[in-house]
């Protein structure tokens, strides 16, 4: 006769493999889901990148837009009451409309028309559903037609296009504030930055906008040589905000990355001049709080320093890459990677001679969004009268579009977009 302990035991195992049987498959696929789970990602510095390109090569005296863009179209925003942008942090453009974020004064997001017709805003301020305190950044799911917009760092707002108020998702994260955000494939990717970053913190979250739990954390800080300071920044890290896969970049990464189920090197930057380690360790140890004595010792040093850092305006068509990129304290330069000869020019004079009629660039601060057709670049408010100033004193070529309207704009006039067709 079996004893009860040894019977027991028996049933026991035999339950389990009647369970094991009946649910092998699963059982499988989620051996495989821990497994891969548990998988790191790989150093970049091993994985193949698509792109190399050198900083490093002769830089030419100048070049001309017309080149590689057409002329561009005036987009002149209507100025109103209820639409009074003081200056635009970001701008995207989709379905025949343009979405103008100001974060420093109107702190709202505002929807134009291809013409600049005013059409709407997107939330309003105050604390109640579908308020928002201070906004930060905003990222459009363009399939299933919503806005999210990033709020007081941790509070993201969900609108439909219309504007209709959805929900708000309020994410627990601890010594951490999200400074952009970006939407991929029903999920919310988040550029986060550390109080007293470590060398262990990472650069990327990712939440599941059904479940809105973080699903993992990617980009360890080391990649942007552990800086994770929240000063200095005046564009969105997301270089391009493509709907196949976003490509995304730090102050001080060697890399610009693709972001898909994996992250991997789209290009990578090849300089003696890269800000290194070492640099981080000698301005990072900043006194706690005191923002203006961080951005003076940023200043100091690398205006005694020619390194290369912060990688923006990026544009992209099937035959070349373009972007800008600092190099010590003032000095700006602008990259032409040719993608069929693997061809790079350099200049710090990206001369458009497709508004002015002399070689000078100093109305151009880059381009602040582009699609697959070209790069749209602004005018700030506070860069119109000068440019009126070019227009009276014959310095801008005749045929720019809506010359005219542009010389009637009062010194208060919302900004100005020129949009940039590939040729």
């Amino acid at each position: 006769m079996i004893p009860k302990k040894d019977m027991f035991n028996l049933k026991l195992h035999s339950a389990v493999r009647n369970i094991i049987r009946s649910n092998f498959p699963c059982l499988i696929l989620f051996a495989f889901y821990v497994n891969f789970c548990s998988v790191k990602q790989k150093e970049l510095s091993q994985i193949e990148s698509k792109y190399s390109i050198d900083l490093d090569g002769v830089k030419e005296t100048s070049i001309p837009f017309s080149a590689y863009f057409k002329s561009p179209k005036t987009i002149i925003l209507e100025t109103n009451e209820n639409c009074l942008i003081g200056h635009i942090f970001d701008l995207q453009v989709f379905d025949e409309c343009i979405y103008v974020l100001d974060t420093q004064i109107a702190n709202s997001l505002f929807v134009f028309d291809m013409s600049g017709q005013f059409l709407k805003k997107i939330g309003s301020l105050g604390q109640g559903p579908g308020e928002y305190i201070q906004l930060s950044d905003f990222t459009l799911d363009k399939e299933n037609k919503n806005i999210y917009l990033l709020d007081f760092s941790k509070r993201i707002h969900q609108y439909r296009l219309d504007g209709s108020f959805v929900r708000t998702i309020t994410l627990k994260l601890q010594k951490t504030n999200i400074r952009n955000i970006h939407y991929y494939n029903n999920r919310l990717l988040m550029s986060v930055l550390a109080f007293n970053p470590a060398p262990s913190d990472y650069m990327l979250l990712e939440t599941d906008l059904n479940n809105e739990e973080i699903l993992k954390q990617s980009l360890s800080l080391k990649y942007n040589k552990g800086w994770g300071e929240s000063i200095f920044l005046h564009h969105s890290f997301f270089v391009s905000r493509s709907d196949v896969k976003p490509l995304y970049t730090q102050m001080f990464m060697d890399y610009i990355v693709t972001i898909g189920e994996d992250i991997t090197p789209y290009i990578t930057l090849k300089s003696k001049n890269l800000v290194t380690e070492k640099d981080i360790g000698n301005i990072s140890n900043f006194p706690g709080g005191d923002t203006r004595e961080a951005l003076g010792r940023f200043r100091n040093y690398f205006s005694e320093r020619s390194k290369i850092f912060d990688v923006h305006s990026f544009v992209e068509n099937d035959e070349f890459i373009l972007f800008r990129y600092q190099q010590g304290l003032n000095n700006y330069y602008t990259v032409i990677f040719h993608k069929n000869n693997r061809f790079v020019k350099l200049t710090n004079q990206f001369n458009n001679d497709l508004k002015f009629k002399k070689s000078e660039n100093r109305f151009f601060d880059g381009f602040m969004f582009s699609d697959s057709k070209g790069g749209y670049e602004v005018m700030q408010t506070r860069s119109i009268e000068n440019f009126q100033e070019s227009i009276r004193n014959n310095d801008i070529v005749p045929d720019l579009d809506k010359l005219d309207e542009l010389l009637k704009l009062e010194a208060d006039s919302n900004p100005v977009i020129f949009y940039y067709e590939f040729k």
